[in-house]
């Protein structure tokens, strides 16, 4: 009895670690920012939150390098790629998202240039 009880618990321990090294959800990077701004400055933006799959998003960016936009489902599964929808600005990047047909549940947008990496929660109803 002991025995099935341990698995289980060490199977989820093991799920918990692993979705959190999958999504984390701070910014990597070099010592700066191409312009100068440190880590804790630079977050993605969603409105709104929980959203019916329709949303907008914003970050700050002044940087020269391609940017890449992805939404994953809770399984780390590519839902779409809005690398085209993003509209780059002189220090701001936006983009107008509709997933098409979305389940509800939680996702996350994976923004990248460089080695910056930021990761945004986002619910769907």
């Amino acid at each position: 009895m002991k025995k099935p009880v341990i698995l289980f618990l060490g199977m989820l321990l093991g799920t918990v670690f692993m979705s959190q090294q999958l999504f984390s959800f701070a910014a990597t990077a070099p010592e700066k920012y191409p312009s100068g701004m440190d880590e804790a400055a630079i977050e993605i933006n969603v409105f709104p939150n929980p959203s019916d799959g329709r949303f907008q998003l914003s970050f700050d960016y002044d940087g020269k390098e391609k940017v890449d936009a992805k939404v994953y489902d809770i399984t780390g599964k590519l839902v779409e790629d809005i690398t085209e929808s993003l509209v780059i600005n002189d220090t701001t990047v936006t983009a107008q998202v509709e997933l098409e047909h979305p389940s509800s549940g939680i996702y996350f947008i994976r923004v990248s240039w460089g080695k910056t990496l930021l990761t945004k929660k986002i619910i769907i109803r």
